[in-house]
C-alpha cells in the first residue's frame, strides 16, 4: 500500500472577472482585485512572509504578468517548500496560478519521499477550496506527485486508491469530497478527475438552494516518469489558459441554470395571466353590452401585465442565448488551446500523438456539448411563451378595437337617428305652419260669416283656424314618418 509520494505539488488555478459590459461605460467590476486579496490571505494563512500586493496596481491586459517566488517552511512540520505565485490577465479575466511544492532536489541532492499528510498541512484551513477562494469564474486544483520507484508499475486500480487517499488527505471532510468523474492518461502518466458539478445541477433541478455548494474541480496526476512532469512544465502557461476557458464554460452554464429558473417562473406567470384572460373571453357576450367599463379596465390591466412580463421574459431568454454563445466561444478557445499544447509537444518530439490529450478533449466532446444542447432545448421550450404573449396581446387589442368600432357605430347611429327626428320635426312644423297660413288666407268666407264688429274676435277666429290646420298637418307628417320608419328594414 502506497503511503508516501515524491515531490508532491499543489497548483491552484483560479479565475476572476475584472471587466464587464455596462451602460455607464465603466467596465471594471467592483471587486476586480478580490482574487489578489485572496492570494495574500492564503499566504497569510500559511504564515508566509511574502505578499503579492497586486491590489495596489491597475493590472491591465497590456501589462506583463507578475510573479512571486516562494521559499518557506511549513509551520507545523517544518518541511521546506518552494513555489511561485503567477498572476496574469486573460482578456476580461484575471488568472492566478498558485504553486506549492516539495522540491525534487535540495543542495544538489534528491529529496526524500514525504507522507501524504503533507497535503493536509498545506490545506489545513481549507484555504485552497472554492468556498474560501470564491473567485467569480471558478477554479481548478491540480495535485501532482511522483509515484515511488517501487510502485511505478502498480495497477491503475492501486493508483486510483492512492489518488483517493491524496484527495482525502487534502480534504479531510468527507462531505466536501467531490466524486471521481473521469480517469485516464496524460503525457504517459495516470490522471484522475474529481468534480461535483453533477451534484450541484441535481440540486438546481429539484429546486434546492445550492448556493452554499461550490463547484469543486480537482485533478490528481501521478507521474510515472520524469517526461510527464517536464511536458507539463513546458506547457504550463497554456494549461492556465486551458483551465480558464474550462471554468468559463462551467460558470456560463451555471449562470444559464439561474436564467432557466427565472424563465420558468416568468413562463408560469404568463400562463396564469393567459388562463385568466381565457376565462374572461369564455364569458357570454350580449349585443346589448359588449364590454362595460369594468371589462375594459380588466383588459387594460391584462395588457399592461402581459407587456411587462413579455419584456422581462424576453430579457431572460436573451441572457440564455448569451450564455449559450459564450459557452460556444470559450469551448472553441479551449479546443484551440489544446491544439497549441499539442503543437508545442510535437515541436519537442514527434512521438506525441493526439491521444495524449484525449483526457482533456472529453470535456469538449461530452460536457460542453451537453451544456449547449440543454440550453438549446430550454430556448425551444420557452420560445412558446413569447408566442403566447404576442397572441394574448393581439387578442386584447383586437377586442378593444372591436369595442371601439361598435361604440363608433352606435354613436353614428344615434346621431343619424337624432338628425332624422330633427328633420321630421322641422318638416312637420314647417308644413303645419304653411298649411295653416294657406288655410287662413283662403278661408275669407268662413271668417266673414263669423265676423263681428270686434276686430279682435276676427283675429282669434283666424288664429284658431291656423292652429287647427297646422296641428293636423304636424300630426299627419309625424304619423307618416313613423309608419315609414316601421316599414323600413
Amino acid at each position: 500500500m502506497i503511503e508516501k509520494v515524491y515531490a508532491p505539488n499543489l497548483h491552484l488555478f483560479a479565475f476572476h472577472l475584472w471587466k464587464a459590459l455596462r451602460d455607464d461605460g465603466n467596465n471594471r467590476v467592483t471587486d476586480a482585485n478580490k482574487l489578489w486579496q485572496k492570494c495574500d490571505e492564503i499566504l497569510e494563512n500559511l504564515h508566509f512572509s511574502k505578499r503579492l500586493h497586486l491590489e495596489q496596481y491597475n493590472f491591465e491586459p497590456s501589462e506583463n504578468s507578475k510573479s512571486l517566488p516562494i521559499a518557506e517552511k511549513l509551520r507545523y512540520s517544518g518541511i521546506p517548500i518552494t513555489g511561485k505565485v503567477y498572476a496574469k490577465c486573460l482578456h476580461d479575466s484575471y488568472a492566478l496560478a498558485f504553486n506549492l511544492r516539495r522540491p525534487e532536489k535540495e543542495n544538489g541532492k534528491k529529496t526524500e519521499e514525504v507522507s501524504l499528510n503533507f497535503l493536509r498541512e498545506i490545506n489545513r484551513n481549507q484555504i485552497f477550496l472554492p468556498k474560501f477562494v470564491n473567485s467569480s469564474l471558478g477554479q481548478t486544483l491540480l495535485i501532482t506527485a511522483f509515484i515511488p520507484e517501487e510502485f511505478k508499475q502498480s495497477s491503475i486500480e492501486d493508483l486510483e486508491i492512492l489518488a483517493q487517499k491524496c484527495l482525502e488527505k487534502f480534504i479531510p471532510n468527507a462531505q466536501q469530497l467531490p466524486p471521481l468523474k473521469n480517469q485516464g492518461e496524460l503525457f504517459g502518466s495516470p490522471i484522475f478527475e474529481y468534480d461535483n458539478l453533477s451534484e450541484i445541477n441535481n440540486l438546481s433541478e429539484i429546486n434546492i438552494d445550492s448556493s452554499d455548494l461550490h463547484h469543486c474541480h480537482i485533478l490528481i496526476w501521478l507521474f510515472r516518469k520524469n517526461q510527464s512532469s517536464e511536458d507539463f512544465i513546458d506547457c504550463y502557461p497554456k494549461f492556465i489558459d486551458l483551465f480558464c476557458y474550462r471554468n468559463k464554460v462551467i460558470t456560463d452554464y451555471q449562470g444559464s441554470l439561474k436564467q432557466y429558473e427565472k424563465a420558468f417562473n416568468y413562463y408560469s406567470k404568463i400562463q396564469g395571466e393567459i388562463k385568466s384572460l381565457n376565462e374572461f373571453l369564455n364569458q357570454e357576450i350580449t349585443d346589448e353590452s359588449f364590454l362595460n367599463e369594468a371589462d375594459l379596465k380588466f383588459l387594460k390591466q391584462k395588457l399592461k401585465a402581459l407587456s411587462q412580463l413579455d419584456f422581462t421574459y424576453s430579457q431572460t431568454l436573451r441572457n440564455l442565448k448569451h450564455y449559450r454563445n459564450t459557452i460556444v466561444i470559450n469551448s472553441k478557445n479551449y479546443q484551440q488551446t489544446l491544439k497549441e499544447i499539442q503543437r508545442k509537444l510535437k515541436e519537442k518530439s514527434s512521438i506525441h500523438s493526439e491521444k495524449n490529450l484525449d483526457f482533456f478533449s472529453a470535456f469538449i466532446n461530452e460536457d460542453s456539448q451537453y451544456f449547449q444542447e440543454r440550453i438549446k432545448y430550454q430556448l425551444n421550450y420557452f420560445v412558446e411563451g413569447s408566442t403566447l404573449v404576442d397572441r394574448a396581446i393581439a387578442s386584447i387589442r383586437g377586442i378593444t378595437e372591436i369595442e371601439q368600432t361598435e361604440n363608433q357605430y352606435r354613436h353614428e347611429k344615434r346621431e343619424q337617428e337624432n338628425n332624422y327626428q330633427l328633420q321630421i320635426q322641422i318638416l312637420a312644423v314647417g308644413t303645419g305652419m304653411s298649411a295653416g297660413g294657406i288655410a287662413v288666407s283662403s278661408s275669407g268666407l268662413l271668417v266673414k260669416k263669423y265676423s263681428t264688429d270686434d276686430p279682435s274676435m276676427t283675429f282669434i277666429i283666424s288664429v284658431i283656424i291656423w292652429f287647427i290646420v297646422a296641428f293636423f298637418f304636424y300630426v299627419g307628417i309625424l304619423g307618416l314618418a313613423w309608419i315609414f320608419k316601421k316599414k323600413k328594414p
